[in-house]
Parts: C-alpha cells; sequence; structure tokens
C-alpha cells in the first residue's frame, strides 16, 4: 500500500503539468509564453524584494550580535517555555501577521543561525507555512474589492493566524520532538 502511494504521489507533479499543458493548448492559451510572462515578474519581484530582505537580516543580525534581542526576549522565556514555545522564535511569529518580506527574512536568520534540521529550523519553516500576512490581505484585497466594513475580520485573521502559530509549534513538537 505504501508503495502505491508514494508512486501516485511521485506522479502527481509531472500530471498536474501535463494536465495544465493540455488545457492550456486545447483552449488556445499560448503557455510557454505565458510561463515565461510569470517568471519574468516573478524574479522582478524577488529583484524588488531583495534590499528588504537584506535590510531587515542586517538588523536581526545587529539586535542579535548586540544582545539586545536576548534582554527583550528575556522575560518572556519563562512563560514561553512553559507554553512549550520556543522564545527565539517569537519575533517570526510576531511579524509573520505583519510581513511576508520580514518574516521570510526571520526565517532565514532562524535557520542560519541553528540550521535548517534543528527543532527550531523546521518549526520557523513550519510557521511561515502555517499562516498568512493578515494585514497585507485585509489591506490589498479588501481595499480592492471595495471593501469599507471588514466586521470582525481583522479578528478572525489575527485569531486563525494564533491557531496556525500554535498548531505549527505543536506539531512540530509532536514530530521532531
Amino acid at each position: 500500500m505504501a508503495g502505491w502511494f508514494l508512486k501516485a504521489s511521485n506522479a502527481a507533479v509531472p500530471l498536474f503539468v501535463f494536465l495544465v499543458l493540455i488545457l492550456g493548448w486545447r483552449r488556445g492559451v499560448r503557455v510557454y509564453e505565458t510561463f515565461i510572462d510569470g517568471a519574468k515578474e516573478g524574479f522582478e519581484i524577488s529583484v524588488r524584494l531583495i534590499p528588504y530582505l537584506v535590510g531587515m537580516l542586517a538588523a536581526i543580525g545587529a539586535l542579535r550580535a548586540s544582545g539586545l534581542l536576548d534582554f527583550i526576549l528575556a522575560p518572556l522565556r519563562v512563560p514561553l517555555d512553559a507554553l512549550g514555545f520556543p522564545v527565539e522564535l517569537l519575533p517570526l511569529a510576531l511579524t509573520r501577521s505583519l510581513s511576508g518580506s520580514a518574516s521570510f527574512a526571520l526565517m532565514v536568520d532562524a535557520l542560519q543561525a541553528y540550521g535548517p534540521d534543528s527543532f527550531l529550523g523546521r518549526t520557523a519553516s513550519t510557521m511561515q507555512g502555517a499562516t498568512d500576512t493578515t494585514l497585507y490581505i485585509l489591506t490589498v484585497y479588501f481595499g480592492s474589492v471595495g471593501v469599507k466594513r471588514t466586521r470582525y475580520a481583522l479578528l478572525v485573521g489575527l485569531l486563525a493566524d494564533a491557531a496556525g502559530i500554535g498548531t505549527a509549534v505543536l506539531i512540530s513538537r509532536l514530530v521532531w520532538g
């Protein structure tokens, strides 16, 4: 049974790509040109993000090297340890709702500082994938369609982020200990 599942999962991506190619061809879409345009746009976005990532990584490095980050996080260590939350990842958890670039830079910093195969590195990666940039979503998406009254969207979004962060830590503890 496990062998069949492994074969099916290995075939899923190529089959999906093949399906997209066939559907695009049937609908008259110039698939290759569309792919190249998307790749160009993705590259341009990446280039625009680099200064922000470098700036954030430099700021994090300075905070860490100066000891200020440890000083700020020290009072929170005991309560967070009691909850099983790694205090080293608190900056990532707090910025995830605000900025995708900042939280990505914090995740990269955690991977560099603790290693990608460490518990903290794996937990940082899981946290990055478990939540979204709530404030960005509310600003851009609601603004683009003219929603004026967001009602409970902010509260629910932040609660969902907290649940995602907590679940990411819980799952990481269960899987990687």
